[in-house]
């Protein structure tokens, strides 16, 4: 079966912009990335069940978000929105809500909008950040990540104050905050994700390159602690970036520069426990991002300061993961996803 597969980065040497290509789920086989659409910067992406691509880009001194109609295999612009004094580093889209919410790293805010059907950008509000925290990178509020709860709530990461938020966003004109957890001091949360099943979360924290493992209560939107497990060695080059789950719900996946490794852990019959099984080089440098295929049988991770793609063959059984391919060519990609 062939998947397509998008792949974004930044576009400072050769990058161009998005890149598409196929990956064929029964040998491993990807196609060459070809160029979808050209754009400056286009750090992270999501696409819309219709395929509507919202990417994050800059144009100039400004930045914000694109949409493009990408139904035909190519890109029809639908509309652009730069009207802040930089890019975001995350953006996620909200089907059950045509909601985007884009998270401002450097302007410590995030925004959502509303995408209309014809893929016209309409702001709705903006959240604004305040606080630090201990280490040097973190001397504002630095939110990385905005998504949903499993119960559609608005939860976002904030690299900087070593926080995580979550807010009621039934009327997006008007976030309410609900709940305000304060991660170890310099751990940086970054990127998170929820077990299927489970009322638990794990996040990825940057700076202490450590995965924490919390209960989440649908109840009163309250995150508790309750393990943290190392994804690589707290060290100063160590920089942990991307956390993915499988749908099974039994492994976790974790990606860490500096020490250039996929951890996986196996996730606990309950959901609170994880335990270390594997650490895998990614045969490349700085993996900022990798994702699953929709087969589950791979992973495919983008090494942005090698300008390469590794892929991965996955055991379903036992989680473990072993290297297939490690020569496909990419400038500074740092967002893979399937579509």
């Amino acid at each position: 079966m062939k998947e397509k597969v998008l792949f974004s980065g930044y576009t400072k040497k050769a990058g161009k912009g998005v890149y598409q290509a196929e990956l064929d789920s029964d040998t491993g086989k990807l196609s060459t990335p070809e160029t979808l659409v050209e754009l400056d910067s286009p750090t992270y992406i999501d696409v819309t069940n219709d395929l509507k691509l919202i990417a994050l880009a800059k144009s100039g001194d400004k930045g914000g978000i694109v949409t493009y109609d990408i139904s035909s295999g190519k890109a029809k612009l639908l509309d652009e929105d730069f009207s802040e004094d930089g890019s975001p580093s995350y953006v996620k889209f909200d089907a059950s809500r045509s909601l985007v919410f884009s998270a401002y790293f450097h302007l410590s805010k995030v925004t959502i909008d509303h995408l209309t059907t014809d893929g016209k950008i309409e702001r709705c509000s903006e959240i604004n950040f305040k606080g630090s925290g201990p280490r040097p990178e973190q001397d504002q509020s630095k939110p990385h990540y905005a998504a949903l709860t499993p119960d559609g709530k608005l939860i976002i990461c904030d690299y900087g104050a070593d926080r995580i938020y979550i807010y009621n966003i039934d009327d997006p004109k008007n976030p309410e905050l609900l709940n305000n957890y304060i991660a170890p001091s310099g751990y940086a949360p970054r990127h998170l994700v929820f077990h299927p099943t489970k009322p638990y979360v794990y996040v990825a924290c940057e700076l202490s390159s450590k995965v924490l493992v919390m209960e989440y209560s649908e109840e009163d939107s309250r995150l508790t602690l309750v393990d943290e497990m190392d994804a690589a060695k707290d060290e100063q080059k160590n920089t942990t970036a991307a956390i993915r789950i499988s749908k099974d719900g039994k492994y976790l996946y974790v990606s860490t520069r500096g020490a250039d490794t996929i951890a996986t852990f196996e996730i606990g019959s309950d959901g609170d426990r994880l335990k270390k099984i594997d650490t895998v080089k990614t045969k490349g440098n700085g993996p900022r991002d990798f994702e699953l295929d929709p087969s589950e049988k791979y992973l495919l991770v983008a090494n942005q300061d090698s300008d390469n793609l590794t892929i991965f063959t996955r055991s379903s059984k036992k989680g473990r993961l072993n290297i297939l391919e490690e020569n496909i060519s990419i400038s500074e990609c740092v967002c893979v996803h399937f579509i």
